[in-house]
């Protein structure tokens, strides 16, 4: 299971500069075929500087949850580290 990439990727206004909201929707790869889940996502900067990530999954699928939500937010993690979410 892995997620290909994102699709629809916007960003939310939100009033509190430290917090960023974000939708898209995910293609994963299952193995044998390939699906699309939408999800909403944000990142916060705590007091601490670290960066906390929230995932909610919009789409019901048959595929266990933990992996599907450990994949997508492992790729979230990469693309913010890259540098290749919007601002």
């Amino acid at each position: 299971m892995r997620v290909v990439e994102l699709q629809n990727l916007v960003r939310e206004d939100v009033q509190i500069f430290y917090i960023r909201k974000y939708v898209a929707t995910a293609v994963l790869d299952l193995n044998s075929r390939t699906v699309n889940v939408d999800i909403e996502f944000s990142i916060e900067m705590n007091s601490l500087g670290i960066k906390e990530f929230s995932l909610s999954i919009k789409t019901q699928i048959d595929y266990p949850l933990i992996p599907v939500r450990k994949s997508i937010l492992d790729y979230l993690t990469n693309l913010e580290v890259e540098g290749k979410l919007p601002c």
